[in-house]
């Protein structure tokens, strides 16, 4: 496959999803289009930049030709965004997604799907900022812009189905419940949940027995496990009350070391259960991958942040759509890795995409 089709294949994909992210309307006066603010951000998401560090670099580099969108300009369009219209976007985005990979067949069976809680740290004052949460400390913060995400486990990869912006910790079921609701209504057939620590509780293992979903879930220690004292592979009732006990199994991971608590209702050994929560991480966290297409910002606009973070996601599922197609048509499926789409974009695409 040719750097040229490779870059038209991605350019086809991204296309198709990514403008509906953009929900504002450019004034009828205005210099520039709504492809030119496009264009400035998924520049600097490609690039991890800020986008008006690229915007300044690319008017001294005059790439496009023209005029050129600054980043001052681009970032007072962005705030102009309804935030609940942005989340509703996402969702209508995601499932347009997916009904790529129902197309060729990825999607005919029920589907492991991973829960994930991110952070993105913040720095300023916490107390006039919407949607910054305490948290554990971390590259110099206590607090941070965070998170829900869900990811489908299909053919070696982890395309996101669902971001659920956090308002607090303590909605945590409810947050779970909506995005299981969105799943549901994208037509997608659980094969079973799994969580890490950061979702440990007591009412989402009830409530996921409940409504019949098999589930493992990373169960943090407290003073009544303890007290159980489960050995490597052994397991005990959780009481709650009512009778809505569930089940944990201890599990120690021989390569790593690492003792695990799981909380599930799957009767399949010990060892089987630490092999499908390992599904969860794969080579790499969907976080990190996220990430790898994220632009950069100090602002405290929180339109802005979500704006920035749903570009990346927008950006990580078509990669995935992207290696997913080629691996139908391609022997032995050969991997598209991020940095080969970047380069190829930067040298191939974007240096002539129309500012």
């Amino acid at each position: 496959m040719t750097n040229e089709i490779l870059a038209h294949g991605f350019d086809s994909i991204l296309m198709k999803h990514l403008p509906k992210l953009f929900c504002f309307e450019v004034k009828l006066n205005s210099l520039y289009h709504k492809r030119d603010y496009i264009s400035l951000l998924v520049k600097a998401s490609i690039l991890n930049s800020f986008a008006e560090g690229t915007g300044n670099v690319s008017r001294k580099l005059l790439l496009g030709g023209g005029r050129l969108l600054t980043g001052e300009t681009a970032l007072s369009y962005f705030k102009t965004i309804d935030r609940f219209e942005l989340q509703s976007v996402v969702g209508i985005v995601i499932e347009d997604q997916l009904t790529e990979l129902k197309r060729i067949g990825l999607l005919d069976k029920p589907v492991p799907i991973a829960f994930d809680w991110h952070d993105q740290m913040f720095y300023g004052d916490s107390e006039n900022a919407d949607m910054v949460n305490g948290t554990k400390p971390k590259e110099g913060s206590s607090y941070a812009y965070q998170y829900m995400s869900a990811s489908i486990l299909v053919d070696d990869r982890r395309l996101t189905v669902a971001l659920i912006p956090i308002k607090s910790r303590e909605h945590l079921l409810s947050y779970v419940e909506y995005a299981l609701a969105q799943i549901k209504s994208m037509g997608i057939s659980v094969k079973y949940l799994l969580f890490d620590g950061g979702f440990s509780s007591v009412s989402l293992p009830v409530y996921l027995q409940e409504h019949g979903y098999r589930y493992i879930l990373h169960f943090t220690p407290n003073r009544l496990t303890k007290r159980m004292n489960l050995e490597d592979g052994k397991s005990s009732m959780y009481p709650c009350e009512h009778g809505r006990s569930f089940k944990l199994v201890r599990v120690d991971d021989s390569e790593t070391n690492i003792k695990y608590l799981f909380a599930t209702n799957m009767d399949c050994k010990s060892k089987r259960i630490l092999k499908r929560f390992k599904q969860r991480w794969g080579v790499e966290t969907s976080y990190r991958k996220h990430n790898e297409f994220l632009a950069r910002t100090t602002s405290k606009n929180y339109v802005v942040r979500l704006l920035y973070y749903s570009v990346a996601i927008c950006i990580y599922n078509c990669w995935c759509i992207l290696n997913a197609l080629q691996g139908q048509k391609r022997d032995g499926g050969a991997h598209i890795i991020v940095l080969e789409v970047k380069l190829i974009l930067l040298f191939e695409f974007f240096s002539i995409m129309p500012m």
